[in-house]
């Protein structure tokens, strides 16, 4: 969000757009702040019992809001940076792999979240579960067009396949190695003369 210029074209931002932004690299936490200061550093007008609340919902509880936000682990740091995001109340949230360091349990949460969401969402993932689970719509950007598939995931990778006029891939698994049974394999090298 404002990193790169653009090389051609231009961006119209609508009037009372309000972004907001997922790092997967949790870049905008303050790695010397402690948990509770970094939330208290974004959003003044909470008391620190109303943020402690609020933390304990992103599973930050007791002691854990003195933690220093560079110890924390990857979970951690994503928990803290979504609910950054979501308390800054943007009505158009751009996510960069969001599931990436995040347990099954907050990847539900989060799920239930973007479903009961009312802004517009824009998502990057490589998830294709949490995908199929949240999108009801894909924009596919390619060779310069743009296609827009009002449906979820599961369903624009079909009619994206249809429209290139292929198959759509399954997931397939590596065909198993033939081994010959231990007792042939042992016979074959009984049998064999040596030096």
């Amino acid at each position: 969000m404002g990193k790169l210029e653009a090389n051609s074209g231009r961006l119209t931002v609508g009037h009372n757009v309000d972004f907001g932004y997922y790092d997967q690299e949790q870049a905008l936490l303050t790695g010397r702040n402690t948990v509770l200061e970094e939330i208290h550093d974004a959003y003044r007008l909470y008391t620190d019992t109303e943020l402690r609340n609020i933390l304990g919902r992103f599973l930050f509880q007791g002691d854990q809001v003195f933690l220093e936000v560079g110890s924390l682990s990857g979970g951690e740091k994503a928990r803290l940076s979504l609910l950054k995001m979501m308390l800054s109340g943007s009505n158009v949230l751009i996510l960069d792999e969001p599931t990436n360091h995040l347990d099954i349990e907050s990847i539900q949460w989060l799920e239930e979240y973007l479903k009961n969401y009312n802004g517009a969402v824009l998502l990057i993932s490589h998830d294709r579960a949490f995908l199929d689970n949240v999108t009801t719509r894909t924009i596919e950007l390619s060779l310069g067009k743009v296609y827009d598939y009002k449906v979820p995931y599961s369903k624009f990778v079909v009619l994206r396949a249809e429209r290139r006029g292929q198959q759509p891939r399954k997931p397939t698994r590596p065909a198993p190695i033939p081994v010959a049974p231990v007792d042939t394999h042992v016979t074959r090298h009984l049998a064999e003369p040596s030096g």
